[in-house]
């Protein structure tokens, strides 16, 4: 070619994007302009140690401030209403101690676990058939919606006629207050399973067993391990209140007899042990959830 632009294809170099002879390619900065990188004040995400120090150190940090305020504000209040941390980790100490609360932590742990594992496969059980069998889950739909919004306190008279004042009753209430966040949520991650998954299944020739365990339940599974958490974190309650109104052991029970007697130390140190009691329980969930279920991203 003999004048204008030589064609690239001819050997030349295609001159820059913006000096006027070619349009600039996308996404390319204006002439005259600053690149992103080159722009001091803009921020980049920053690396994966560095997040994980600010989820750590953030909370630690505001939990001693809290105690900082705690301590402070112990100090110009009547040790009957509140009591410093100081004298609740003593109180603690010294529960541990005389034997008293190892004993009650010992059969409140035992009931409550007995209870949350009845409760938990039974919710996940009856979940995934009232999830998968319309006909069964409109004939059990109904019953299930009004046991659960009846409040479970008005249950336990009628526990103690049926069971007594019993480790039975206890155990049973924290079944009830397990069972039933785990089951709808069981069932309604059944029903949002994608159609076209099981429509797949069934193409490819599934039985309904081969769908239920490799299409239905694994695209379920974020509901139930929600389910779960909210249960597990609920049995504790069941504990506590079952032992508060059907007992004279366990930790529902010191709970109360250092409520009445105005022990404000070894009441929150009992609160303080109930809520790790708790806290330890969504912990294991969230184990089990990372060690064989680490590609659920949803309910963690």
């Amino acid at each position: 070619m003999t004048g204008g632009t030589p064609a690239v294809g001819d050997g030349a170099v295609a001159p820059p994007p913006g000096d006027g002879s070619y349009p600039a390619a996308p996404g390319a900065a204006p002439p005259g302009t600053a690149s992103p990188a080159a722009v001091p004040w803009v921020t980049r995400r920053p690396p994966m140690i560095e997040r994980r120090a600010g989820s750590v150190l953030a909370p630690v940090a505001a939990a001693v401030l809290l105690l900082a305020a705690w301590e402070i504000a112990a100090q110009f209040v009547s040790p009957v209403l509140i009591s410093s941390p100081q004298q609740v980790a003593a109180a603690f100490v010294d529960e541990f101690r005389s034997g008293t609360s190892t004993s009650a932590l010992a059969i409140s742990l035992r009931e409550l676990y007995l209870g949350m594992g009845i409760g938990l496969a039974a919710g996940i059980a009856l979940g995934v058939v009232i999830g998968r069998y319309r006909v069964l889950g409109s004939i059990f739909s109904p019953f299930v919606n009004a046991a659960n919004a009846t409040p479970l306190n008005v249950l336990i008279p009628l526990l103690i006629v049926w069971v007594g004042i019993s480790s039975e009753a206890r155990v049973l209430f924290v079944v009830l207050i397990t069972f039933f966040p785990v089951l709808l949520n069981t069932a309604g991650g059944l029903r949002n399973v994608s159609r076209g998954y099981v429509e797949v299944g069934q193409t490819l020739g599934m039985t309904e067993r081969q769908l239920l365990r490799k299409v239905i339940l694994p695209g379920a599974v974020p509901y139930i391990f929600a389910g779960v958490r909210i249960g597990v974190a609920l049995a504790v309650i069941g504990m506590i209140v079952g032992e508060m109104e059907v007992s004279n052991v366990g930790l529902g029970y010191l709970l109360n007899f250092f409520g009445t007697g105005f022990q404000t130390d070894k009441l929150l140190a009992l609160v303080f042990l109930a809520a790790l009691i708790g806290v330890v329980n969504v912990l294991i969930v969230r184990g089990i959830q990372a060690r064989w279920f680490s590609w659920i991203t949803a309910a963690r």
